[in-house]
């Protein structure tokens, strides 16, 4: 009756020790996996966030820049007196896909001209780039409410004629109302005595010689912006991939660690509850590492010398069948 409960008590424990080795070995592969993919993850949130911090001040010394090169294009070959070459002159500046208006002031009390993208709404445009100037000339960030089509809309529908009100509601449905940011770079052109053009940026001094026009030129963000967006998704992405890769080469790496540490945790176990019959072994496809091997050979030792020590504590079977030696030394024939 007692070896009847120690047997199930052996084998209740067994049951608990095989189900928690699976357990405790896939923490372990967890912890493994977490400490090598954790650290990419961070690194590219790390990346993705700075690069989220630098993108207006990029995006602002981008949009100088190229109001800048512009700015000093047309100052060099701008002809204010001819007006055909003027608008053409403009025309093709605002084509350039960043490009959103040219501001062209003569000095004296010549015409002024000013092209954007959509020349029926300049005026419109002009009208709030004029206010935003007036209320901070040093400004060079100049934000734009679009509700063009919204006064084309409503302008439509005062016109009595059929062809101008489809011509104004076609205009209407081009436009996309909401909040533009521009940068602006204001320049001065001057000429000298010998027929240069001197270009006078924002803060610099008067060169010598009388100011011909100034010139202003708006760039739209928008295409940078997403151009600089598509960079850190880009990033982010490659950390992602980056991740991925690591966890698989550390999934491939630690599961010949883990495995055959499970292994050998479940015949220790099998030897601490006199399981002896079964050899420890590794059953691993590929090469082992050689310390597990050592070991599995060290565990399957310890299990041969168990099984000797308790073969020679049994009792031999003829000493069972003799039975009990009677008082006094003596056994009945």
């Amino acid at each position: 009756m007692f070896q009847t409960i120690r047997t199930q008590e052996g084998q209740a424990k067994a049951a608990q020790l095989r189900s928690t080795a699976t357990p405790a070995g896939r923490g372990l592969l967890a912890r493994l996996l977490a400490i090598t993919v954790l650290p990419v993850m961070a690194v590219g949130l790390f990346v993705a966030l700075l690069l989220g911090a630098q993108r207006m001040s990029a995006l602002r010394a981008v949009d100088d820049s190229l109001a800048g090169t512009v700015a000093r294009i047309l100052a060099t070959t701008l002809d204010v007196s001819d007006l055909s070459q003027v608008a053409a002159q403009l025309q093709a500046a605002v084509t350039a896909e960043n490009v959103a208006f040219v501001d062209v002031r003569p000095a004296g009390d010549s015409l002024r001209f000013f092209r954007s993208k959509s020349p029926e709404t300049d005026w419109a445009l002009r009208a709030a780039y004029d206010a935003a100037e007036a209320a901070d000339p040093g400004d060079h960030r100049f934000v734009f409410d679009d509700r063009r089509a919204e006064l084309y809309r409503q302008a439509a529908q005062q016109v009595q004629d059929p062809a101008v009100r489809e011509r104004l509601n076609r205009v209407a449905a081009a436009m996309t109302p909401g909040e533009r940011v521009y940068q602006v770079v204001r320049v001065g052109v001057y000429e000298n005595r010998q027929g240069q053009r001197l270009v006078r940026l924002p803060g610099d001094a008067a060169p010598a010689g009388p100011l011909i026009f100034e010139l202003g030129v708006g760039v739209n963000n928008a295409v940078i912006e997403r151009l600089l967006g598509r960079q850190q998704w880009l990033v982010v992405g490659a950390c992602l991939l980056a991740a991925l890769l690591a966890a698989g080469l550390a999934w491939r790496a630690t599961g010949r660690i883990v495995r055959p540490i499970v292994q050998l945790t479940r015949a220790a176990d099998r030897l601490s509850l006199g399981e002896l019959g079964e050899p420890v072994s590794l059953a691993l496809a590929g090469r082992s590492i050689t310390e597990l091997s050592e070991l599995a050979q060290a565990l399957d030792r310890l299990r041969t010398s168990l099984a000797l020590a308790m073969s020679r504590l049994r009792p031999h079977p003829g000493a069972l069948k003799s039975g009990p030696v009677p008082p006094g030394g003596r056994r009945d024939p």
